[in-house]
């Protein structure tokens, strides 16, 4: 420690440093951190007030789905749906020995449609 000062010899300064400095933070501008404090209010109001909204979206709609019941029923009603779909849109026998078939349902009603405009071509 130096006699002079109450401090150890790592702050002492030389004459070869000049003038001394300023503090990093004695340049700080109150207008500067008041507008940086209030940016950073609004928008955590914001990202608050965006939260709340989303999450009262997505509980509305789950308490939809759990009241109405879709949540369980969805899935065996779209797989059944699908088999729909597939039974209506694809080739197969019904009864061989009828020779009965099932054609898909948009062929089904051209040829309807056709047989219709050839027995009353006035249409």
């Amino acid at each position: 420690m130096s006699a002079d000062h109450a401090h150890d010899d790592w702050h002492q300064h030389t004459t070869a440093e000049g003038a001394p400095q300023e503090e990093h933070g004695s340049h700080a501008s109150a207008k500067a951190m008041g507008l940086t404090l209030i940016a950073m209010v609004v928008g955590v109001v914001l990202t608050i007030l965006i939260l709340v909204a989303y999450f009262k979206s997505y509980v509305g709609n789950h308490k939809a789905d759990v009241q109405e019941g879709t949540v369980g029923i969805m899935t065996p009603a779209f797989d059944a749906k699908l088999a729909a779909r597939e039974t209506l849109s694809s080739y197969s026998w019904i009864d061989r020995e009828a020779k009965t078939v099932r054609v898909p349902i948009d062929s089904a009603m051209q040829s309807v449609m056709a047989e219709y405009q050839a027995a009353n071509p006035s249409n």
